[in-house]
């Protein structure tokens, strides 16, 4: 029943109750040709209500009627023109549907062949994910969902240009439109165009801003260009949404935000490289460039050694590295190496996530003081959790031309110095490319915010984080 009927019934009964109730001894005389009647009026009105309601169940049966037969009459027509009987036409009531209706039998089948074709698509195998959408396509006819399982089927043979023109017919199509725009910038990433698929990002950002895949895009290659503000902007509408974590929102914030001070001490603004390298230590105190940045301004600046102790300081605790490490030694102790050694050993006290570079670190400043023998005891507890370094692979030569005095064992340690590993580096999480300084920007894959330090080859202890729900989180 509708929900005009039904309203129209339920308000006839009120008015029926209300006359009934105020006037109960009227009535109403029907007299038509050898009836007659007297009925209340109550009465009368009770009777034109089950008349409605009598004729708008039968219009409702004539119309389900109806269309039945108009849906069975193009199924015959089709039929006759060897076409399936999965094309018949929606009818409902006088108006036909633009929508096609396929039976129970054929819709399972189109989703056993959608399930197939992914399948495929994952294991990797095309072209049984084409077989399955040639025979898809049979069913459902030219159906949006084709282009897309194409789409994915382009991706797989990594055919980028077969990909960025389907997708410029996907945008066309309002209602997977967002598709289409992931793809295309999916193959201008692959193409490395870049210029392009800003583009494209930029204008998927403006559609939508609550989805991850777009603000990751967006900010990175924003970033590529340099355009800092812009990834700014793109971050912070992120994390409003809630779509970055506040862990990588702070670390992404502070890269851009010590990005943008660089090229104001390129451009020799130093209040501006202040304000802007101050707040990225604040962002995350753990990036080490930046620490290290900010630390020299303040060594540089009216001799402030006390403000970039406690910067260097606050990082080592988090992100212990040799250049933190060197950089703070060097503001008290520049010359003097037992003093170094002193305030080294309490510097090692705070670092238990990198415990293997305080062995390190202690080895090379005993072995300029002469301390052989600590040096010696240093270099032994290293290698029990590493593989020999370039350093302490020098530092063992030294020790055995300098101290033991055996130029043989001397000779075989140098000769093995080509074949040791490095001793630390700066490392792309996203493509393993290694370096000796920071970048932003990977100079390989092009990754932003992906460089780590490391030091080869102990194991890490895991940093502490606080999530979002402000329960701890551990992080490799």
């Amino acid at each position: 029943m509708t929900r005009k009927i039904s309203t129209f019934i339920f308000i006839g009964l009120i008015f029926t109750v209300i006359v009934w109730m105020l006037d109960k001894s009227s009535v109403v005389t029907v007299d038509w040709r050898n009836y007659h009647e007297i009925l209340s009026v109550p009465e009368l009105m009770l009777l034109v209500l089950v008349l409605v309601l009598f004729i708008d169940i039968c219009n409702r049966i004539c119309r389900k009627i109806f269309r039945l037969q108009v849906k069975e009459a193009y199924k015959a027509s089709y039929l006759e023109n060897e076409i399936k009987e999965s094309a018949a036409i929606d009818v409902l009531a006088d108006k036909i549907s633009e929508k096609i209706v396929i039976d129970r039998r054929d819709f399972d089948k189109s989703l056993l062949l959608v399930l197939r074709a992914m399948t495929a698509i994952t294991a990797g195998d095309m072209d049984e994910a084409r077989f399955h959408l040639k025979n898809l396509k049979k069913v459902i006819g030219n159906d949006p969902i084709i282009d897309v399982l194409k789409m994915k089927i382009y991706k797989g043979e990594k055919n980028y240009d077969k990909m960025e023109e389907l997708s410029e017919r996907i945008m066309k199509n309002s209602d997977i439109r967002i598709v289409g725009m992931k793809a295309a910038i999916e193959a201008q990433m692959e193409k490395k165009e870049f210029k392009e698929a800003l583009e494209t990002a930029n204008r998927a950002f403006e559609l939508r801003q609550d989805l991850y895949w777009i603000i990751e895009s967006a900010f990175e290659l924003r970033a590529k260009v340099c355009d800092w503000d812009g990834a700014l902007q793109v971050l912070d509408a992120g994390r409003k949404k809630k779509i970055v974590p506040l862990d990588k929102y702070k670390r992404m914030k502070a890269i851009v935000l010590f990005e943008k001070a660089r090229d104001f001490q390129k451009a020799g603004d130093e209040v501006k490289f202040f304000k802007f390298c101050s707040q990225a230590v604040e962002s995350d105190d753990t990036l080490v460039p930046a620490a290290l940045a900010l630390a020299e301004y303040y060594k540089n600046t009216d001799n402030q050694v006390r403000k970039a102790a406690d910067v260097l300081l606050k990082v080592w605790k988090k992100n212990p590295t040799d250049e933190v490490a060197y950089a703070y030694l060097n503001l008290y102790h520049k010359d003097d190496v037992k003093a170094k050694i002193k305030e080294m050993e309490e510097l090692a006290m705070d670092n238990s996530r990198r415990p293997s570079l305080n062995n390190r670190i202690l080895a090379e400043l005993c072995a300029q003081a002469g301390r052989w023998t600590k040096a010696k005891d240093e270099l032994e507890v290293f290698l029990i959790n590493n593989p020999c370094t370039k350093k302490v692979c020098s530092l063992i030569a030294e020790y055995e031309n300098i101290f033991s005095h055996d130029k043989k064992e001397a000779k075989s340690w140098k000769s093995k110095y080509k074949d040791c590993a490095e001793d630390s580096g700066w490392v792309c999480s996203a493509c393993g490319e290694v370096t000796k300084e920071w970048h932003s920007i990977c100079p390989k894959c092009k990754a932003f915010g992906a460089d780590r330090w490391h030091l080869y080859v102990e194991k890490e202890k895991p940093v502490v984080m606080i999530s979002d729900d402000g329960h701890d989180e551990e992080e490799e």
